[in-house]
C-alpha cells in the first residue's frame, strides 16, 4: 500500500490551451501533466525540474466560447500609423484586436501526487500552505484548493471511475480499454534545460499519448484504489 497526495480543487472558467490553436484558443478539457507539474513546482519554489507521477481527474458543465483582447507583435517590427493599434517605446508597433477563447466550466477536480520520497513532505506542505495564489491553466486562472490529503492507495481487478481521466494509451490494453472508442490527447510532461537555456521536452516522457476516458466506465488490473474515496479509480503517468 502506497501513500500519495490528494488534490482536490476547482475553477471556475479556465483556458487549457492546446499549442496548435491560435486563431481560436482551444482547451483541453482537464489541464495536461505539464500544466499540473508547473503549477506544483511553482507552489513548492523549485527552480528545477523534480520528477512525480500524477493522476488527473475530473467533472465539468462543458465548455463555452468568449472575446478577449488579443495583441500580437514581431520583433523589431518598427510603428506604422493607420497599420499598427499601438506604439510601444515610441518606436514599436503592436496589432490590437479580439479573438475567441475556449473555456471550460465549473471544473471540480482531484488530482493525485506521488513525489520522490525526499520531496514528499515539501510538496504536501506547500500544497497545503501554499505561498500566493496558485494559477492552472492561464496566469489569470486562479486554483481553488478546497483540501489537501494524504491517502493511501492500493491496486484492484476491477475499478469504476467516478471522473473523467487520463489514461495513457500506452496502459489501454492492461487496463481492458477499447482503443477506438476513445479520445486521445497528445499531453506534454517533463521537460529539460538546454545549454542554451532553453526548455525541451524530454525524448521520453517527455510527451504522452493519453484517453480522455469518461467517468462511468471499468477498468481492469493495472488501475488503483483511493482508500480516502471507497471504490474512486486512479492511472498514474
Amino acid at each position: 500500500m502506497e501513500k500519495v497526495i490528494r488534490v482536490q480543487c476547482f475553477q471556475n472558467l479556465v483556458n487549457y490551451r492546446k499549442p496548435s490553436s491560435f486563431i481560436i484558443k482551444e482547451t483541453f478539457p482537464l489541464p495536461p501533466y505539464s500544466t499540473v507539474l508547473g503549477m506544483i513546482h511553482a507552489a513548492c519554489g523549485y527552480q528545477e525540474f523534480h520528477p512525480m507521477k500524477l493522476c488527473i481527474q475530473g467533472t465539468n458543465s462543458g465548455m463555452v466560447s468568449e472575446l478577449y483582447t488579443r495583441y500580437s507583435f514581431s520583433s523589431g517590427t518598427k510603428y506604422e500609423e493607420g497599420r499598427h493599434q499601438l506604439c510601444v517605446d515610441g518606436k514599436y508597433g503592436v496589432f490590437k484586436g479580439i479573438a475567441n477563447v475556449e473555456l471550460v466550466c465549473d471544473n471540480h477536480m482531484v488530482i493525485h501526487i506521488i513525489p520522490a520520497e525526499e520531496d514528499f513532505a515539501h510538496v504536501y506542505q506547500s500544497l497545503l500552505y501554499p505561498g500566493r495564489y496558485l494559477s492552472l491553466g492561464r496566469y489569470e486562472d486562479l486554483l481553488d484548493i478546497e483540501r489537501v490529503d494524504i491517502v493511501k492507495i492500493h491496486q484492484e481487478e476491477e475499478v469504476d471511475l467516478k471522473r473523467d481521466m487520463y489514461i495513457p494509451v500506452a496502459m489501454a490494453e492492461t487496463l481492458g480499454i477499447e482503443k477506438s472508442r476513445m479520445t486521445v490527447y497528445h499531453l506534454t510532461k517533463e521537460y529539460e534545460i538546454t545549454k542554451q537555456g532553453l526548455r525541451r521536452w524530454k525524448k521520453e516522457n517527455g510527451r504522452v499519448n493519453a484517453f480522455y476516458y469518461p467517468a462511468g466506465n471499468t477498468l481492469g488490473q493495472g488501475a488503483y484504489v483511493d482508500d480516502f474515496e471507497e471504490d474512486a479509480a486512479l492511472v498514474f503517468c
